[in-house]
C-alpha cells in the first residue's frame, strides 16, 4: 500500500449503501473482478453511446455492455443465480441480459441477490481527503473486531501496531475481567482455548495497551450457536448457487458481501483478507476492504485500500 501525509482518494464507495430491495430490482449484474493489464476495461450504459472506464463493484443493468482491450479481463457476476461471465481474450465484449422473473421459495437466489445488493451499494463515487498521521509511537488502533457482532469461530483480534512490540490484552464483560494476557508480541491475538467461554448476546470490551501509551478499546458481541449455524447454512447455499464456474476471488466477494449485508463486518473482513493473500492485485478486493474499514470508522485504512484499488484499476 502506498501511504502519504496527505492521501487524496477518488473512491468508488457510498458511505451509506443503497437499500437492497430497491437496488436488486434493477441490478442485472456486478463487476466482481477487473484486471486491466496493458489494456482497458470499459462499460457503456444500455441507453448510452459513449464508453467509459469501468470500476470494481459497478452495478450493471440489463442492456449495459462491458468491453476489454489488449490483455485486460473482467468478471461479471449475474443476478438471478445465472453464474459469472469472464470478458476478455476471444470474448472482448459482453452485453448483460435481463434476468428472468424469480420463482417462489428460491432462497439461494435471494441470498445472491442480497449480496449483490450490498456490493452494488458501494459504487457511488465520492472524493475523500484523509490526513494520515504516521508515527511509530502512536497507540495501538484496534482493527477487528470493532464494535460489532462476530461468529463464535472468529475470535481472532487484530490491531495496528509494531511487529515486535509487546502489548497487554484484556477482555472484560458485565462482571469484570474475563481474560487478560500480558507480553503479547505483535499486532494480533487469538482468544485462548483454555479461557472461559464467552456468552452469546453479551457485549464484551477488548482493551489493548502498549507501554507508555493510553489503552485502546472496542466492543464486540458473539452470536449464539443457532445464529452461527444459520449463517454457515446461508454461506453454503450461496456457494452452491454460484456453481463451479465462479472463481475463488468472485466467490469471496459474494461471501463477504452477504456477511456484511447481515452485519458481520468482522467476518466479512476475514474473507476479504484471506482472498487478498491469494489475489493481491485484484482491485475489487481492495475496494471492498476499504468499504468495510469505512463502515467501522477506520478512515485512514480505508483511504489506503481505496488508493490501492484505484492504482490497480489503472486510474490516473
Amino acid at each position: 500500500m502506498r501511504g502519504s501525509v496527505l492521501v487524496l482518494v477518488c473512491a468508488w464507495i457510498a458511505l451509506s449503501p443503497l437499500p437492497v430491495a430497491a437496488q436488486t430490482g434493477e441490478t442485472a449484474g456486478v463487476i466482481t473482478e477487473i484486471k486491466p493489464g496493458r489494456g482497458r476495461v470499459e462499460m457503456k450504459p444500455a441507453a448510452g453511446v459513449d464508453w467509459r472506464p469501468a470500476r470494481p463493484l459497478l452495478a450493471l443493468r440489463a442492456g449495459d455492455s462491458v468491453r476489454t482491450s489488449d490483455n485486460a479481463t473482467a468478471v461479471v457476476l449475474l443476478s438471478g443465480g445465472r453464474g459469472a461471465v469472464r470478458i476478455g481474450g476471444t470474448t472482448p465484449t459482453y452485453t448483460v441480459p435481463a434476468a428472468a422473473a424469480a420463482g417462489q421459495g428460491q432462497k439461494a437466489k435471494a441470498l445472491v441477490e442480497a449480496s449483490l445488493g450490498f456490493l452494488a451499494g458501494t459504487t457511488t463515487e465520492s472524493s475523500q481527503a484523509v490526513l494520515a498521521t504516521r508515527s511509530a509511537s502512536r497507540p495501538p488502533l484496534i482493527v477487528s473486531p470493532r464494535n460489532g457482532r462476530v461468529l463464535p469461530d472468529a475470535l481472532f483480534f487484530e490491531w495496528l501496531g509494531g511487529r515486535f512490540t509487546r502489548y497487554s490484552v484484556r477482555i472484560t464483560g458485565p462482571g469484570g475481567a474475563v481474560v487478560e494476557q500480558r507480553e503479547v508480541t505483535g499486532a494480533h491475538w487469538e482468544y485462548p482455548a483454555a479461557a472461559p467461554a464467552l456468552s452469546p448476546g453479551v457485549r464484551y470490551t477488548l482493551q489493548v495497551t502498549a507501554s507508555g501509551q493510553p489503552p485502546q478499546q472496542a466492543w464486540f458481541e458473539v452470536v449464539d450457536a443457532e445464529q452461527a449455524k444459520k449463517v454457515a447454512a446461508n454461506l453454503a447455499e450461496l456457494d452452491q448457487e454460484l456453481g463451479a464456474n465462479v472463481s475463488p476471488t468472485s466467490r469471496a466477494v459474494l461471501r463477504a458481501g452477504l456477511l456484511a449485508e447481515e452485519g458481520y463486518l468482522h467476518d466479512a473482513r476475514r474473507v476479504v483478507v484471506a482472498a487478498l493473500a491469494k489475489d493481491r492485485d485484484e482491485p475489487t478486493l481492495h475496494l471492498l476492504l476499504g468499504d468495510l474499514y469505512t463502515r467501522t470508522g477506520l478512515k485512514e485504512l480505508a483511504a489506503e485500500s481505496f488508493e490501492e484499488a484505484q492504482f490497480l484499476s489503472g486510474k490516473p
